[in-house]
């Protein structure tokens, strides 16, 4: 699913590419929300999901994952690079 959801976004930024994407932010969010449907029971709808997940509407999330200094980084922006904190967790 995540794998999906990425090539579509990155398809998407093919087209109409905008100096805000940032591929570091986009797979890690993508892996955060995968991590946590893992651990909620099926949900009716995405609002009953973030209800029982509301650490997913906490911007600084990721600062638990990467420093601001590798997070920010031109690399990150173009490229997917792994947290340097603790690793956010990935399932087949």
């Amino acid at each position: 699913m995540v794998r999906k959801a990425l090539v579509g976004l990155l398809q998407f930024n093919d087209i109409a590419p905008s100096a805000k994407y940032h591929e570091t932010l986009t797979k890690a969010w993508l892996l955060a929300v995968n991590h946590f449907m893992h651990h909620t029971d099926t949900c009716d709808n995405a609002d009953m999901f973030i209800d029982l997940n509301p650490q997913l509407l906490d911007s600084q999330i990721m600062m638990t994952h990467y420093t601001k200094a590798r997070l920010f980084s031109e690399e990150a922006r173009h490229t997917f690079i792994a947290p340097d904190l603790e690793a956010i967790p990935e399932y087949a």
